[in-house]
Order: C-alpha cells, then structure tokens, then sequence
C-alpha cells in the first residue's frame, strides 16, 4: 500500500514494512494453513489471522501523512496540481501497467481462455475505476479472481485521496478533528447497520464508510502534529497501544480473530486503529529500542517496496497455488502442514520482494522522478 515519500523520517519506512509483513502474515500462512488441521498448526493459523490487521495500519499511516502533506501545503500556490500529480505519479504506474498486463497484453499474447481471466475482463471497469469494493459487495469475492480481491483496500485509499483535500481545504484544523471523530462514530453505526442487516458481513470489512476509522486517526494525528507536536501524547499512547492490544486479544481469544464477525467489525475495527494510532505516535516520539528498530535497513527496505508488494503478491500466491503447492505436498508430517508453508514461505517471499524491487528501481522510478516538478 501506498503512502507519500518522507525519507528524512526513517522511522516511517519501517513501520511501512511492519504493515506489508503483516499482511505477509495472513496471506503466506494463515490462508495456506487448513482451518481444521492438527494443534500446532491451529496455533500458528490463529497468531497469523492478526495479519489482516496491517491493512489498518497502512490506513492510519496513509490519513497521517496525507493530511500533514494537505496541511503543510494548504494555501500555497498549485495546491491541487501539485498534490494530483504526486499522488498520480506514485500510484498510477503500477497500479494501471498491472491491468494492462494483465487485462489486455496477457490475453492477447497468450490466447488464454482460462475463465477467472474471462471474468476479470468481464468486470474490468470496477479495476479502472477504483471501485473494486464496491464489485466485491454486489457480485462477490469471486467477482476479482486472480487473487485481485485484495484490490479493494486500494480502492478506498484512492476515493479518500480523491475526497479528503476538499475537506481539509474548507476546513479549519478544529473542523477536521470534529469531522474526524463524526466520521469514526459513523463507521461504527455503518458497520453495526451491516452486520445486523441481511448482507454479507464482509461488507463492513471493503466498504469505505465502514472503514474510516484508521484514516481518520491518522488524521487527527496530523492535526495534533502541526498543533504542538506529537510528544505530548507519548504517555497517552503507552497506555493505549498496551490496553487496545489487550482487548484486542480479548475478542481474538473469545471470537477469534476474523474480520467477518460482528463483535470484531463493530468494535475490533476502531480498537485495531486506534491501537495503530497509538503506536504510530511511539514510533515518531519515543526515541531508544523502539526508533532503532523502525530504522532497521533490512525493515526499511521492506517499507520502500510496500506498495509494489502489496501490489503484486497474492496473485503471486495465486500461481504459486496452482504452480508449486501441489508439488510440496508430501512435506506434510504427522499431519502438519506446517514444513509445506515454511517451503512455500521461502519461496514465495523472496519472489515477491525481487519482483517488487525490480518494478521499483526498472519501471516505477522513472515516474517518481518526474515528482520533483511538483514540489
């Protein structure tokens, strides 16, 4: 997932790739893991179910550092020309040369009839469009085949980069706490609206009312940063990031940690954001152990490439699933599946930072470049 550019923070990057990991985490093992298999591999399927949650972290990161970049330059000549063209030149490459890839070149060269490709065509408006959540609420999750469902998180990152400038534009930094606040309240009655209708609970999870809470967090953490700076809210946040992990583990323990169920949808959701709110603030503050390894290369590096990553890995598993897992089958023992996933893992992983570092520094760098004339 995309966020914009502060390389004089380093602290960023790394917990840019503390989300991607995350994500790494439901995708690689939680998925691949059967649901019903012997203890251990029950135990490791549980942990690795908190993945999903990277997704609100890249939220929270994403209203943070949206919001300051509007606020720093809101007044200043070229506000909405500059702020559209960075935000083009990040996002726009990768995202559209994946559909072309996909939607146009590889049919055509291939003469491929494979009926998920059929589909993907089919609903190919939804992905030029940014509307994939929308598709996945009234046609289903296998209305994006190829592992493309996870488009829709992208999706709501861009209607809030479309919507939110003209809020912060007309609006005082009081304004946009209290719009903030209304707008997190208005996410808890959506989803509690969602679960209690006769849709699919899923809903609550792609559907961008439903998931404002993170975005605006990180919002109301911009503000607080231009008001007085962040250090203020140290303490507080100790004491958040230990009681909303807390209870967050409660419900994982008493629910289970599935982000379809209504007690995780309704109160999960803004206690998984404000945690991450919460930890954002010790991340940017709390100088020590913690700024040292958010400032870990190795970690770094993983944030540099998040949004490549989290662009291009699960159709990745997706081949894998088809290509290699077959294959590894007969590394099961005593009825583990655990020796396929680290197999699957060792492969897979390195595969998705290799392909997402070439796109960077091969295709993608070639448009970041053009972001220095508009500064």
């Amino acid at each position: 997932m995309d966020a914009p550019e502060r390389r004089n923070i380093p602290e960023l990057d790394g917990i840019r790739g503390l989300a991607i990991l995350l994500v790494f985490l439901t995708h690689f093992i939680a998925i691949e893991l059967p649901e019903h298999g012997v203890a251990v591999d029950n135990a490791v399927r549980w942990v690795a179910r908190f993945g999903w949650s990277g997704v609100d972290l890249f939220f929270v990161l994403s209203g943070f550092l949206i919001t300051g970049i509007l606020l720093d330059t809101k007044g200043q000549p070229n506000y909405w020309r500059n702020y559209a063209a960075r935000r083009c030149l990040r996002i726009f490459p990768l995202y559209y040369g994946a559909l072309v890839l996909v939607i146009i070149v590889l049919p055509a060269a291939t003469h491929w009839g494979y009926p998920p490709l059929a589909t993907l065509r089919e609903h190919q408006a939804w992905y030029w469009t940014y509307t994939v959540n929308f598709l996945e609420v009234i046609k289903g999750r296998a209305a994006a085949p190829l592992n493309t469902s996870h488009f829709w998180s992208l999706c709501i990152e861009e209607q809030f980069y479309l919507l939110w400038p003209l809020v912060v534009l007309f609006s005082s930094p009081r304004a946009i706490l209290r719009i903030a606040a209304g707008a997190c309240l208005f996410g808890v009655a959506f989803r509690w609206w969602i679960v209690r209708a006769p849709l699919d609970p899923a809903s609550a999870y792609v559907l961008t009312p439903g998931r404002l809470d993170g975005l605006m967090i990180g919002a109301a953490l911009a503000v607080q940063r231009r008001a007085g700076g962040l250090e203020r809210l140290r303490p507080l946040a100790i004491r958040v990031v230990a009681v909303g992990a807390a209870l967050v583990i409660g419900i994982a323990l008493w629910r289970g940690m599935e982000y379809e169920d209504p007690v995780m949808a309704v109160a999960g959701f803004p206690l998984i954001a404000l945690t991450f709110g919460a930890f954002l603030v010790l991340g940017l503050t709390s100088p020590g152990p913690l700024s040292r390894f958010l400032s870990l290369g190795p970690l770094r590096s993983w944030g540099k490439y998040s949004y490549g990553l989290y662009l291009i890995h699960y159709p990745l598993i997706g081949v894998l699933d088809l290509k290699l897992a077959p294959r590894l089958a007969g590394l099961a023992w005593h009825g583990s599946q655990l020796p396929v996933v680290v197999v699957f893992c060792a492969v897979g992983v390195p595969l998705c930072y290799g392909v997402a570092w070439l796109s960077y520094h091969l295709y993608e760098k070639r448009f970041l470049a053009l972001k220095r004339h508009f500064a």
